[in-house]
């Protein structure tokens, strides 16, 4: 299995391909840095859909704060040693998120999705992979509604995850109270959570309503949703910065990150000095 370290293939690369590719597995993330758990989920849809091909779409740099620690490319060099030979599919790092942040042009989620569903056409399985994290937070995302026109959403979590109803409102309603800075009274708290949490009870309505089987999602274009919740891995690439920054030395005798991130990956950030505490 090859891993293709590329840009979007032009229409023209793609128009010969189109009527090969029926199913498309999408995995996105800052990938700062890419870890187990981010191949995990990746190869359990793999497995799961035995799509065509798997893209890995990094986030760019954000040109308004440096919010990202490694730098594009050192991201996109691990993404290619952490999939290499791990996903029985072709894979193909996409970074349409990255140019779009070289030219300091606002990229959203459902924006990505447009330009894939532009180069794959109308009949082809897109499928978007999120963690449970981000399932959670599905209302707040950018058009959120829009997503499933685009595209099938698919989440994995550990056993036992459940979709806690009462602490995504509660956390939801929080968040909108801290983004608006005018809101003054206790009636106009009120109002906000009860938007808030007609917002979330939509979200949460919208992925149990179009649950589907892997077969549906695999030949259906978009619309459809899929939980699995038997993935074993749970892990943090904050809490991986966050050892690192500790001292590799002490990391490595730890045994902590080795079990979370590919040895390959490990290996370059060691060798190009990523994530080390440089306030010492």
């Amino acid at each position: 299995m090859n891993v293709n370290l590329d840009s979007v293939p032009d229409s023209s690369d793609m128009l010969s391909e189109q009527t090969h590719v029926k199913c498309v597995v999408v995995l996105g993330g800052s990938f700062d840095p890419v870890h187990l758990g981010h191949v995990a989920l990746a190869r359990r849809f793999v497995d799961l859909l035995q799509p065509q091909e798997l893209r890995i779409i990094p986030t760019g740099n954000p040109w308004q704060k440096n919010g990202l620690t490694a730098n594009a490319a050192q991201r996109c060099a691990m993404l290619e040693l952490a999939f290499a030979d791990q996903v029985n599919c072709p894979v193909v790092i996409d970074r349409q998120e990255i140019l779009a942040a070289e030219r300091q042009q606002t990229n959203y989620t459902i924006d990505t999705l447009r330009h894939l569903r532009a180069e794959y056409g109308d009949t082809t399985s897109i499928v978007f992979l999120i963690g449970a994290d981000q399932l959670q937070n599905l209302s707040s995302w950018h058009q959120w509604q829009h997503l499933f026109d685009l595209a099938h959403i698919c989440a994995a979590s550990r056993p036992g995850f459940q979709l806690d109803q009462t602490n995504l409102l509660q956390a939801a309603a929080k968040e909108a109270q801290q983004k608006d800075t005018d809101i003054n009274t206790d009636t106009e708290t009120q109002q906000v959570n009860q938007v808030v949490s007609h917002v979330v009870n939509q979200a949460l309505s919208k992925f149990r309503q179009a649950a589907a089987t892997p077969e549906q999602i695999r030949t259906t274009p978009a619309g459809l949703t899929y939980l699995a919740d038997d993935l074993q891995v749970d892990i943090s690439a904050t809490q991986i910065r966050e050892e690192l920054e500790r001292g590799a030395a002490s990391t490595l005798v730890s045994g902590f990150v080795p079990g979370l991130v590919p040895i390959k990956v490990l290996d370059y950030i060691q060798q190009h000095h990523l994530y080390e505490n440089t306030k010492k």
